[in-house]
């Protein structure tokens, strides 16, 4: 087999183009009309990981376009680079790379709000991957007419109205990836414009970062700082980890929005976490990952939350005493991270399924005054159920019987028994005190705390959470009919007594990867 040498950094032999791919750092021009540009968006790139450099346009010409060509010099074998443009900028850099000759080492285009664009028919090099984001109320569209086949010189330029595209996400009907911002102007994505817009700002920040770490094959790992923040705050009640997962070089900002509990910035988050949130978990509390979805810089879960009502919760039912009634409710989180870092937390549920659940909402008592209307539209655990063992192959007989299964409230065993509080310390403690005390340390609790935590298990497995080969068993009989009763076997032992007491521990988590 023949081998070729390649003078080249390294060792100067068959240089592993996607190994120099991975270890370099990405190279990124941005460039725009301004002499100076907003620092904290080259600051933010930065943060990311990118050799951030930035090249005016000035009076543009042949100087502007040798200053974007120096761009690739010094690039090892295999390197690449990538721009964003901004107005102007971007309207030159779309007219000028989209010729197959123009591009060498560009893996990637980004533009702004370009003044104009090319052609909608225009077709970008393969290698290159086009991002523009488009803004304002019209846009020129910039086309070279073709006589027998031959481009004339001539470009006709034409205005056309920017219409929003297609969906939610506005994506326009193009040869070349672009979306449309509606009710925002040309300078939304810059900090220091006054038309700055945070919320489209953040939409088109996601979708150029995703474009750049695809162009460059730059993976990071999301979940990572998002399992370290459920794992710290659920399970061991530790403020130090938990607040540790969060961004120190912007104000971090977690919102719970059925209650609006949370806060923004260090002070309020840490003041949140160990006032509100670590030490009002009920034992009982279960957590099962549903689905977990990941972007450039978000990651979104949907986890199926069971706990008796044993304590006050200040950040999901504020105010309300504990009643001892069981609840099961969907949780939606959305986090968002800059620099591998939690920068934004969601936080969602059905709200008024937990009033019905633990009694606060009574559907049948519709407010006076409000006529043809018999019955509220809101459900209680059933909701919950439904999205757990939710099966399309099933059909929708078997959602219908698994949502009247959930429906029929099981016999109370014990209807007079008082809400429990588990063995953990007062809130006026550190929570490290709390986890020290709640282990069993002192003497001989160990053994009682061990026999607490068996029955915990036991009634774990009733609910079929820990028990997957069971709750496999019970999907089909024999003759491969599917059971419809599977979704109340979940929780069929979820009547309103209390669930034994965990030390401990707020809470224990299940995951099960979703094909």
């Amino acid at each position: 087999m023949a081998s070729v040498t390649i003078n080249a950094p390294g060792n100067g032999l068959m240089y592993n183009t996607f190994l120099n791919t991975q270890l370099s750092t990405p190279r990124l021009c941005i460039t725009s009309e301004e002499d100076e540009f907003d620092t904290e968006t080259i600051r933010n790139w930065q943060n990311e990981g990118f050799d951030v450099s930035y090249v005016p346009l000035n009076n543009g010409g042949k100087d502007y376009l040798g200053r974007l060509n120096s761009l690739k010099e010094g690039l090892g074998v295999g390197e690449q680079y990538a721009i964003i443009a901004y107005g102007d900028a971007a309207a030159f850099c779309l007219d000028h790379f989209h010729k197959p000759t123009t591009g060498a080492r560009l893996t990637a285009l980004i533009a702004y709000y370009p003044t104009s664009i090319p052609d909608t028919r225009t077709r970008f090099p393969p290698s290159l991957k086009v991002l523009v984001h488009l803004a304002g109320d019209t846009i020129k569209v910039v086309s070279t007419p073709q006589v027998l086949g031959l481009q004339s010189k001539k470009k006709r330029v034409v205005t056309r109205t920017n219409d929003p595209g297609v969906g939610i996400g506005e994506r326009k009907d193009m040869s070349y990836t672009a979306f449309t911002y509606e009710y925002v102007q040309p300078g939304f994505g810059e900090n220091d414009m006054d038309e700055y817009n945070h919320t489209a700002a953040e939409l088109a920040w996601s979708r150029s970062l995703d474009v750049l770490r695809r162009a460059f094959r730059k993976d990071s790992d999301l979940e990572r700082q998002w399992e370290i923040n459920t794992e710290s705050k659920f399970f061991n009640d530790n403020l130090p980890d938990t607040m540790s997962t969060y961004v120190t070089h912007k104000n971090a900002a977690v919102t719970l929005g059925p209650t609006l509990a949370g806060g923004v910035g260090a002070k309020a988050l840490r003041r949140f976490y160990e006032n509100e949130f670590l030490s009002t978990k009920p034992p009982s509390m279960r957590l099962r990952l549903l689905s977990r979805t990941v972007g450039a810089d978000r990651v979104v879960d949907e986890i199926y939350t069971t706990f008796d009502h044993t304590l006050e919760m200040p950040w999901m039912l504020p105010g309300v005493p504990a009643t001892g009634k069981r609840v099961e409710v969907i949780l939606v989180a959305i986090v968002a991270l800059k620099a591998d870092k939690i920068f934004t937390e969601h936080l969602y549920w059905d709200q008024a399924s937990v009033l019905m659940q633990v009694g606060l909402l009574d559907p049948k008592l519709v407010p006076q005054g409000v006529s043809g209307v018999t019955k509220l539209p809101v459900t209680g655990r059933e909701s919950a159920r439904r999205i757990l063992s939710e099966h399309p192959a099933r059909g929708n007989e078997y959602h219908q019987k698994l949502v009247a299964n959930a429906r029929e409230r099981p016999a109370s065993s014990s209807t007079s028994s008082k809400p429990k509080r588990s063995n953990r310390q007062s809130t006026s403690k550190k929570p490290e005190q709390r986890k020290t005390q709640a282990n069993g340390v002192q003497g001989g609790e160990s053994s009682k705390a061990s026999d607490k935590v068996s029955d915990a298990e036991k009634s774990l497995n009733g609910l079929s959470i820990n028990d997957k080969g069971k709750q496999q068993a019970s999907t089909q009989d024999e003759d491969g009919k599917e059971n419809a009763n599977e979704g109340s076997n979940f929780a069929d032992n979820e009547s309103d007594t209390p669930s034994p007491e965990r030390p401990a521990m707020a809470a224990h988590v299940e995951s099960e990867k979703v094909e």
